[in-house]
Formats: structure tokens, sequence, C-alpha cells
């Protein structure tokens, strides 16, 4: 029998719904862990869809992944605000919405985004000179940070978070969408408002008066079927073309519209960035392994690089500056000194320049014959006599030649080189035999 091997494939991207709040405590549902059961919708590489319920830790893998919580969990505006900075403007939406939320603003996490011209801003006219129209989110603290923490415990890390009112599309052209789950419904009426209804017999009312104050025109609603038929779907559809004869209800076939999410506001802004968890490289690297975890590792030794080169060529300058500072503090010195010289070869100048002086003023240089000849007496008192054959002297370098085999000793050769600093001198033994004296450190 032979054996056959399967992968399962990894989803382009995860939306996984949250548990609404209000379901948290005793019911069918509790306060997110690793075992509490969610429903998702996967989105395969070829854009297809596959909707299922599974425990937290047990999830489908994802390259890519949404957490979507409850509309009611979730507020959601389209707001005027001031031209701020990114770090500003958070600091402000809690007074720019005070006034509008139930919740007090200090329990709450903000974020926002740029809101499209067809956002339906409903305010005191259009945004005025100075002023920027955004779309704005807000959480409840507590709801956000444990929801993370439950993902991350099985090893999880979302890429966004945003509310259920993203998973279908805005109104355009008189098409509504309108989203049922688990007993509920959710109408978008624009792009960051909506309606929360009960998905039974009482939602009649409440969706014929949306349908007659937004001029809707076309109806489509997203959901599973069972959670469809659970609803009363049916029914509803045929009470509201009594109601309204003029409007066309269809069905979507599927939960949710993962193209919708593009204009969503993501909550995971501030203290919540989880893209990476590294500022700056942590997004960079989430962007370079989107398309493979086995990217990772290049990605790294990438932002590794970029930084290694950044820092040699940062440290090259830094010592490119110095060079530059002490040779124009070289030339000052050589010009103070000696104002007619030409500037070619200033340190060789300047050497023989000071031996110039020195000689005009009767005073030797380190390297002139007579001082090295005299120091030469001095280090070659204790060697054998008559073993030299000659000296040569030039361009500084007093040179000792030996005679055949009379400078061969290694002994003799150690001796010499260790007496030679105390006379102010270093002998080097070349090739042909010969030992070339100078001065000390030069």
């Amino acid at each position: 029998m032979k054996a056959v091997i399967t992968t399962r494939a990894v989803a382009q991207q995860l939306l996984v719904f949250v548990p609404a709040r209000r379901n948290w405590a005793g019911g069918a549902r509790s306060a997110p862990g690793p075992a509490t059961v969610v429903d998702y919708l996967a989105v395969e590489a070829d854009g297809a869809l596959q909707a299922g319920t599974a425990a937290i830790g047990g999830l489908p893998r994802a390259r890519a992944l949404d957490l979507v919580f409850d509309g009611l969990d979730v507020y959601t505006a389209t707001i005027a605000a001031p031209a701020l900075g990114e770090a500003r403007l958070r600091q402000a939406l809690p007074n720019l919405l005070e006034d509008r939320m139930l919740s007090d603003p200090a329990d709450c996490h903000f974020a926002s985004a740029p809101a499209p011209a067809t956002a339906g801003f409903t305010g005191a006219g259009d945004a005025s000179p100075g002023e920027n129209l955004l779309s704005v989110s807000a959480i409840d603290r507590a709801t956000l940070s444990r929801t993370i923490e439950a993902f991350a415990q099985s090893q999880l890390l979302a890429r966004a978070a945003y509310s259920e009112l993203y998973v279908v599309p805005a109104p355009a052209g008189g098409i509504f969408s309108a989203r049922i789950s688990a007993g509920k419904g959710l109408l978008r009426t624009a792009q960051d408002q909506g309606y929360v209804f009960d998905a039974d017999a009482s939602a009649l009312g409440t969706l014929a008066l949306a349908i007659r104050q937004f001029s809707i025109g076309r109806l489509m609603l997203f959901g599973t079927p069972k959670e469809l038929a659970e609803a009363g779907v049916a029914d509803l559809c045929t009470a509201l073309a009594a109601a309204a004869p003029q409007l066309v209800i269809s069905r979507a076939e599927a939960a949710a519209d993962p193209r919708a999410v593009a204009g969503a506001v993501n909550l995971l802004q501030g203290a919540f960035v989880t893209s990476g968890g590294f500022g700056f490289s942590g997004r960079l690297l989430s962007r370079l392994t989107r398309d493979g975890a086995w990217k990772a590792p290049l990605a790294w030794l990438a932002i590794c690089a970029a930084i290694a080169i950044g820092g040699l060529n940062a440290y090259w300058l830094q010592l490119d500056g110095r060079f530059q500072d002490q040779r124009a503090s070289m030339h000052r010195v050589f010009r103070d000194g000696f104002p007619n010289e030409p500037d070619a070869y200033l340190l060789e100048q300047a050497r023989r320049s000071v031996a110039l002086l020195r000689a005009r003023a009767g005073r030797p240089s380190a390297d002139d014959f007579s001082v090295l000849d005299t120091q030469a007496l001095q280090l070659f008192a204790t060697a054998p006599v008559g073993m030299v054959a000659g000296i040569e002297y030039s361009d500084g370098v007093y040179r000792v030649r030996f005679k055949p085999g009379g400078g061969d000793d290694p002994a003799l050769r150690n001796a010499l080189q260790a007496r030679a600093p105390a006379m102010g001198l270093t002998v080097n033994f070349d090739a042909d035999g010969s030992a070339r004296l100078t001065p000390l450190g030069k």
C-alpha cells in the first residue's frame, strides 16, 4: 500500500469574527482564550472563500490574520478633525468624540484613517479649511487587549483589527449591504455608519424605515446559509417585498466581502501596533514576508546588511571628517612656519625645512651623518674587532657592511638590536647582510 501525504494550503487572508463582548460572560461563549470557538472566513490564493468554525488554537494557517469585532463593540464615525500629526491627533480624539459616545473615552482605544470623499459625512457641512475628514473607530481597551492576548497565546499575530461594519461593501449607486450573523443584522448605510438590528420578525420595521430614509433600491444580504435560514431571511424578504415593491433583494454567496475591508479603520494603532512587533523594521519585515514565511531570514539579513552598510558609511564619514580637520591643521601650522613654501608634500617639506633650520642654528638633526656615526661607534664598541668592511650614508640612512661571516652571528644581531633603542637608533638587517641604522621612530 502506497502512502499519500497531503499538505494543507496556506490561506492568503483569514478573517476571524471575535465573539461579541455581550456574550463573554457565560452562555455558549466566554471571554476569548485558545479554546474559544470562533467563526472564520478564509480567502484562498485564487480568491475562493471558505467559511468555517474552529477554536482559536486550531485556526487554519494564513499569511494575514484580521480580527473582526462585533458591530456593537466598536464605535465608528466620520468626523472633521484639525490637521494634526499622528501622535497629537490620537491624543485629541477622546475630546473630539466625548459628546458622541456613551462609553467613557478614558476606557477606550481610538484609531483613525483618512476618510474618502464619499464617506457620507453628516456633520455641519464639509470639512472647513485646516481640517481633515477622518474615519474614526473606538473600542474598549480591555476588550481589544484581552482579544489580542488570547490570539497571542496561540502564537497568532493579527495584521489588522476592525469593526464588522467594514466586511460588507459601503453603499454605492443605491446598492446597500447588510450582514446577518448570530441572530443580529448589520446594515451599512455609509462609509463609517450603520444600523444593528435583531434578525427576527421585528427587523421588518427597522429595515422598512431605512429603505425609505436612504432610498435603498437594492439590498445585498451577506451571511452563511445556516445563519440566514435561522434568521428567517426568506420570510423577511417576502415581507420587505410587500412593504417596498421597488426594492430588489439578493443574497451574497459568502458571509462577508474581503474586498470591502480595504477601507476599514485598523484598530491596531498606537500602543497596539503588532505588525512584526519591532516598529519600522517590523512593518518592513511584515511586508517582505507576506508571500511566504521562508523569506523571514532573508528579510532580516537584508535589514541587518542595510544597517551595517549605513553604519560603515557613517563611520567612514566621521573618520574622513577627522582626516580633513587634521590636514587643515597641518596646513595652517606649515603656513605659519614656512609661508613661502609651495603646498605640495607638506609633511616632507616641513621635515626638510626643520632640518635646514636646525643646521643653520648649529643643531644637527637626528639623521645627520655626524650624529648617526657617533651613535654607531657606541653601538659597535662591544662588537668583535675587524668585522666592519665599510660604511655608507645616503638620505639620512647609515649603512654598515660586514666582512664575509662577520654579521651572520644571530646572537650578535640580537644584541645589536637590543642595545640600539637605548642610543636612539633602530637597527635592521637587510638581505645582503648589511645593517641599516636609522633614527628611532623614523
